[in-house]
């Protein structure tokens, strides 16, 4: 029989998680699964305890949480892979969706109920995703859904903070991505995707692109195209005027963000942000924030198993 880790974040869901996953255990053990668990206690623990667990064997994963926690395991599973050189294919990731934004499961089409997520996970039905490198000055880290450079991760900053203090709600996302338009200084880059300067100058805000949803169920790239094609999206808004900035971010809302007049678009398997002086901008990666440019976003050619309806 195969032996699953639950990786539990018992902060997430308004640390709701913490009284409510044993719960979601009891449902997996019924339908048959050999399940053990281990819960997270600080920023970044998610990492260190997949990729403790692929060192000591185990191959098959369940992300309790929210889309942050989703990005930690796979991070810990994609450094186990690069310093062991045993393939991400050998993994299989479930999720029990205990987030507020739950956008990964919107790309991978699994169930917001826990008891049908939870389902999924015993009948065992797989699909592939695409497994992307972020590499950062901080670090390696896995994108699993959605990353961006500059508003978009500024936007984090805040709402993580707020987050922190206890805030929650959805709406924070899009409070804070209105505060953070305005504060915001855009600093200048270079971006090079799959060798060619697609964009030189001050940058607003650049958005990266696996899975299709971010912001609480918005569509990211125009024609949803899958994590399992190959490819990478992304869209850049130059360093515009204020007023503009907020007009185009009205369409991040509506879904239609990335074929609006003035972004620029691009698919790659490789995209380099440098900073050309001024402080570096953030990044973000599903929510969370993991460093600062300079930044390299690659396709590691490999895929995982992830559990799918």
């Amino acid at each position: 029989m195969k032996k699953w880790l639950m990786i539990v974040n018992p902060s997430s869901a308004s640390s709701a998680t913490a009284e409510t996953w044993v719960e979601s255990k009891r449902v997996l053990m019924a339908g048959g699964l050999d399940v053990d668990d281990v819960l997270t206690k600080y920023r970044g623990h998610a990492a260190e305890l997949a990729r403790e667990a692929a060192a000591g064997g185990c191959r098959n994963f369940i992300a309790v949480g929210g889309d942050g926690t989703i990005h930690e395991v796979m991070t810990g599973l994609l450094r186990y892979s690069d310093e062991s050189g045993v393939s991400m294919g050998e993994f299989t990731l479930g999720v029990l969706p205990y987030g507020t934004g739950n956008d990964w499961i919107r790309t991978a089409g699994i169930s917001a109920d826990m008891n049908e997520a939870a389902a999924a996970i015993v009948r065992g039905r797989t699909g592939l995703e695409d497994v992307v490198r972020l590499t950062l000055p901080t670090g390696t880290f896995c994108m699993a859904n959605i990353g961006g450079v500059g508003l978009d991760a500024d936007v984090c900053v805040r709402t993580n903070a707020l987050k922190a203090k206890g805030y929650r709600g959805g709406i924070l996302y899009k409070l804070m991505t209105a505060v953070a338009i305005f504060a915001k200084k855009p600093g200048k880059v270079q971006i090079v995707c799959d060798g060619e300067t697609v964009y030189e100058g001050k940058l607003f805000s650049a958005v990266i692109a696996n899975g299709i949803y971010r912001g609480g169920g918005v569509a990211q790239n125009a024609d949803g195209t899958g994590w399992d094609d190959g490819i990478l999206d992304v869209s850049i808004m130059p360093g515009v005027g204020k007023l503009k900035a907020v007009l185009l971010m009205t369409h991040a809302l509506t879904g239609d963000f990335a074929v609006q007049k003035g972004i620029i678009t691009r698919r790659f398997r490789r995209m380099d942000v440098v900073p050309l002086g001024g402080v570096p901008d953030n990044v973000e990666s599903d929510g969370e924030v993991p460093g600062q440019l300079p930044l390299t976003v690659e396709l590691t050619g490999q895929q995982i198993n992830i559990i799918v309806p």
